[in-house]
């Protein structure tokens, strides 16, 4: 009895051999293609965000990931923890528009990104 107890206590101890604990951080913005503030942007670039980790598909959508007064289609990468956003006309020249990321984003433990994150850039002339 005291060889099952123990194996217990030591299976319950050991986990799986993440000592970190359980995931409670919410997944943050690691990088913004484009970066924030960059000019010249090609009218038609991609626009991106890299998490930290990988996040829940099923929280991200074309309602959460925009630009400031246009939407368009959000797609993910899980292996490189990428979104990206695709308008669906050209960007205008010269404009500087604003990227969102609303509240409501999850990774894949459930933890829920409760900030807004904005940058802004502006297309080549």
């Amino acid at each position: 009895m005291r060889i099952l107890l123990a194996i217990v206590c030591i299976l319950a101890t050991a986990g799986c051999g993440d000592d970190e604990g359980p995931d409670t951080s919410p997944p943050e913005v690691q990088s913004t293609v484009p970066a924030s503030d960059e000019t010249g942007v090609d009218p038609e670039a991609k626009i991106y965000i890299v998490f930290s980790e990988a996040i829940d598909r099923n929280t991200l959508d074309g309602n959460l990931f925009h630009l400031e007064g246009l939407w368009g289609s959000v797609s993910y990468d899980l292996a490189t923890f990428q979104a990206t956003l695709s308008i669906m006309a050209p960007l205008d020249d010269g404009k500087t528009y604003e990227a969102v990321l609303e509240p409501g984003v999850r990774d894949m433990a459930g933890n829920r990104m409760n900030e807004e994150y904005r940058w802004s850039f502006t297309v080549a002339e």
